[in-house]
């Protein structure tokens, strides 16, 4: 006679393993096709792409499954919405899309803050590992510069131990190491801090100047941020600033102070005017179509770079309103967990997306996730982040 109970802990086991393998997969091929993989391999990487795609729309179904609440569903419907309206002008492939169904389904099949951060961050150290691993035995390029565009000095690729560039090696340092810092940070402050100087060093050293900066930035802020105010509820209204701040960059390069910025990080006010002259930005974008069999005057200045400026000019106004909502909600449960780990990460995320567009891609910012536990009750969201804290 079947044990109806141990029926339905052996289901719901085998769910649970079937969901942290699917998501630790989903992480392991896109941090892999970022690197130079891609390049050199381009056809058998088709492959990995489509399989990429398969795991996620098994993991959204198998959340569909379980427990279904109201909340759970109006949730899914906003969402399910978002990602029609993305696919018919974006595609089912881009990052935004593929971030929409990640939304929806990894809190639900993974309701755990703390699991979600380990699979991810294991899967993107077993990327590191792997790359380097084959760069040092010549599977993928360990270094060399190569460019799309003809005459100009501009190189928008630059080898790193298999990745495409430096401040790639260093942003997924660093996105590690937010990681580390969320699950450890309050039982081994010394420890954090100790291997984070360290990593700091490592992206100064490699010149991820950006990736830097996070490191930096996170440490300072743990230093001096200690018990929640008010105040810091002003940090909901950064992103729209930074924005702001981006566009009038963009217009004014060649004041003083965009000259100055033009310096410090890669030309970005220059790149940002060229693009933003030549595509105009909708309610919904879709991606530019470059042509890089002749000299460009667009990626000549350099690739389009800065999250806030990415967004809007990739996918439009109501993607970055998505994305504004997605920065608000790391803060929110930030505020609601009495969390000052988790503020500190929701800051430096925010900041980093003004020069870098690192951290709007899921598969090097697990934190963007986080919103799907909206779908959730206050009640409960709280107490899954509580438990876990524990």
């Amino acid at each position: 006679m079947i044990d109806v109970n141990n029926y339905e802990r052996l289901s719901l086991s085998l769910g649970n393993v079937f969901a942290d393998f699917s998501f630790y997969l989903i992480i392991l091929l896109q941090t892999m096709l970022f690197t130079s993989l891609g390049r050199v391999y381009p056809v058998p990487v088709q492959y990995l792409g489509k399989l990429e795609l398969l795991l996620i729309l098994g993991l959204l179904f198998y959340s569909l499954l379980l427990t279904i609440t109201l909340r759970k569903i109006l949730f899914a419907s906003l969402i399910f919405l978002l990602i029609l309206v993305s696919t018919k002008y974006y595609g089912s492939t881009t990052p935004y899309t593929k971030l929409l169904i990640l939304i929806v389904a990894v809190p639900s099949a993974i309701p755990s803050p703390k699991k979600i951060l380990k699979i991810f961050g294991f899967a993107m150290l077993t990327t590191f590992v792997l790359t380097i691993g084959m760069s040092l035995i010549g599977v993928l390029p360990m270094s060399g510069v190569t460019s799309k565009v003809l005459f100009s000095s501009y190189q928008e690729t630059e080898y790193f131990f298999g990745f495409t560039h430096p401040n790639i090696f260093g942003t997924f340092l660093t996105s590690l190491y937010l990681i580390f810092y969320f699950l450890n940070f309050n039982d081994n402050k010394f420890k954090v801090t100790l291997i984070g100087i360290i990593i700091f060093f490592i992206d100064i050293v490699i010149n991820a100047g950006t990736a830097a900066s996070g490191i930096l930035l996170v440490l300072l802020l743990s230093l001096f941020l200690r018990r929640f105010n008010i105040m810091y509820k002003i940090a909901y209204v950064f992103p729209i600033l930074l924005t702001v701040f981006s566009f009038w960059l963009a217009y004014n390069n060649s004041s003083a102070l965009g000259r100055l910025i033009n310096t410090k990080i890669a030309s970005r006010p220059d790149i940002w005017n060229v693009y933003l002259l030549q595509f105009p930005i909708n309610i919904f974008n879709r991606e530019p179509n470059i042509q890089l069999d002749a000299y460009n005057p667009i990626l000549g200045n350099g690739a389009l770079d800065g999250g806030y400026i990415y967004i809007l000019i990739y996918w439009g106004i109501l993607a970055f309103i998505v994305y504004y909502l997605i920065f608000c909600s790391i803060l929110k449960i930030s505020f609601e967990t009495h969390n000052i780990e988790l503020y500190c990460i929701g800051l430096v995320i925010i900041i980093m997306a003004f020069p870098e567009s690192h951290m709007v891609m899921f598969f090097e910012n697990v934190f963007l996730i986080f919103i799907g536990f909206f779908q959730y009750s206050s009640t409960d969201r709280i107490r899954i982040f509580m438990n876990d804290k524990n």
